[in-house]
Formats: structure tokens, sequence, C-alpha cells
């Protein structure tokens, strides 16, 4: 038996007292808003635990014995409905171990898509709301969260990532911290799109240079060029190469000089970008000079890249640098 389910479930004599201890200890669950409205979890519209086909992958996959996974799946349908249309974040055990503390979740997919997340910020807080620890995790290894799906993820703070200990009896809640929205991100023309003829020119050219492949997702620049004053517009190729449908929420872009030297660093957040099922789309994001750290610059000589994505440059390009303060990508 693993040492979590050792820990919380092995003093149980009977699955009553585990679902009168799962009802007792109930976390907020915090959602992404992939809906698109405000305050999703006042939402009355949901979804029972029990409609979501519960998936256990990763160090979960193959761990367990079937007496456990039968018992993981009673504390899953014991938990409160899911809000339709999201991707919720349900913390249901917590643990203070040697190395930190330890927040076990359901990660619950109520949407008919699915969900690739890169990059998730979360945070811990006490119950005065005061911020103890801070975390963002790289979930890109995990693949997407499936339509209607819902997983076990385990998130793991550990005690030197801490602002500040509090004492032993103090809880703790874990809450989603969305990126904030910067300047370039305020913009009204910042995802001016193509025209026709370009898109089919985009479209053309990344078919032919990197066609979508099976079972994969990636997301390059196409190329940069000059923008409207002074900025830069960059064109990038969103490949699906899964059976579903995904949708694309934040992308992050970094453009350098020739140098190596950062021009400008933005991070989009797109409403209702689809890209069908082994399918790509191309799309064009306007960088306002606002949001350039240096002016003047040779287009010529610019590389853009997103984070973790392979670069574009119009003659050369360079090993993209590993990044801890990139803000990721949520598809």
């Amino acid at each position: 038996m693993s040492w979590l389910l050792e820990n919380w479930f092995g003093s149980k004599e009977s699955l009553e007292q585990v679902r009168e201890d799962i009802h007792e200890h109930l976390h907020k669950e915090v959602y992404l808003g992939l809906s698109g409205i405000d305050h999703p979890e006042q939402s009355a519209n949901r979804v029972e635990s029990k409609e979501l086909f519960l998936l256990l992958n990763g160090p979960w996959d193959n761990q367990l014995e079937e007496a456990e996974q039968e018992l993981l799946q009673y504390v899953h349908d014991e938990l409160p409905s899911v809000v339709r249309d999201e991707l919720g974040v349900f913390p249901f055990y917590t643990q203070t171990t040697n190395d930190g503390y330890l927040v076990l979740t359901f990660i619950r997919n109520a949407t008919d898509r699915n969900v690739l997340l890169q990059k998730l910020p979360l945070t811990l807080v006490t119950t005065d709301g005061v911020e103890v620890a801070q975390k963002t995790f790289d979930l890109l290894a995990t693949g997407p969260v499936g339509d209607m799906t819902s997983r076990p993820v385990e998130f793991m703070f550990r005690w030197d990532e801490f602002s500040f200990i509090p004492e032993k009896e103090v809880p703790l809640t874990l809450t989603y911290k969305k990126p904030e929205t910067n300047q370039a991100e305020k913009n009204h023309e910042l995802n001016v799109g193509l025209s026709s003829s370009e898109t089919d020119h985009y479209m053309k050219k990344a078919a032919e240079e990197t066609p979508v492949k099976t079972g994969e997702v990636d997301l390059q620049v196409l190329d940069i060029s000059k923008g409207v004053d002074n900025g830069l517009k960059v064109v990038v190729v969103f490949r699906n190469g899964l059976e579903k449908r995904l949708e694309f929420t934040e992308v992050p872009i970094i453009v350098h000089d020739k140098a190596g030297e950062t021009v400008a660093r933005v991070s989009y957040t797109l409403q209702n970008m689809k890209v069908e099922a082994n399918s790509q789309r191309v799309w064009a994001f306007d960088i306002p000079s606002s949001s350039m750290k240096q002016q003047g610059v040779d287009v010529a000589e610019l590389t853009a890249y997103i984070p973790k994505a392979q670069p574009r440059k119009k003659a050369e390009t360079f090993v993209v640098p590993e990044m801890d303060d990139n803000k990721g990508l949520l598809q």
C-alpha cells in the first residue's frame, strides 16, 4: 500500500469512517476560469463527481492494489459536484512531511474538450489569507486532462520554498494564482490575426516545414516582422496531433536580439482559441512598442520563441535557455 493511503486510510475501520473524514475535512475547490464566467465557484450549473471518469496516471498508474484503487474511487465519488465547463483543482488531503507540505488533489475537467496544462501557479495561504508559499508546477509531462475526466495529482511545497513557515496547527489552503495581465494584454489590438492570404501562406509554410505529428501538441513561431507603430508582429502555429479538440488560453512569447538580450517578454491570454483534432492553426500576435525593452532594433536580427518550443529566426536558430520565471502555457 502506498504510504499516503496507508497514512490516511490505514487507520480507518470502515468506508463510513472514511466518508465522514472526507466530508469533515473538505477543502475549497479552485477553478481556472475556462468557462469565461466570473466567480465560477458560485455557479449552480454542476456535474456530479460520479459522472467523471477517474484516471490513474503518472505515479498512480499500476502502483495501487485493486482495493486501493476502489478506495480512491470511493473518495472521488464522495466529493462535491464540479462546475460544468470548468477545470477545477480539488485538494482533499494534506500532509506535513520532512521535505515539505504535501497537497493531494483531484484535477477535474468538466468540459467537453481535452485541456493541456503546462505551468500551473499555486499558492498556500492561511485561514487569514496570509500567503506562505507560492510555486509554479510543470504539468506538461502528464499530458492533457481528458474531457469529463479526473485525475489525482500531488503538489509538494518544499520548506525552503516557503516565505515563512507557520505553526503546525495553522491550516493552509491551496489557491490558484492567475498570472496578472500585463500592459501588452490590455492593448485592444493584441491579437490582430491574419488576412485570408496571409493565413493561407503561413498554413502552407507550417505544413511543409513541420506537419502535425500524431499524439503531439506543439507551438512554434513561424515568423517575426515589423508591426504597427514601431512594434513587432509574431506569427505562431498551434499544432494539435491529438484525437480531440484543444483550447489554448495562454501563450508566452520572448524576443531576443542578436546578442541574446531580451527585447520583449509578453504573455497573451486567449479567448476561444480552439484547434481541432489532428490539425493546426496560425495566429498573429502584436507586441506594442510600449512592451519592448529596446527600441530601434533590426527585426532581421531578432529571434522570437515560446518557452520550451523551438525558436525561429530568419537566418539561424539557437538553443533555447531554460527559464525559471516563465509564465507557462495554459492550454
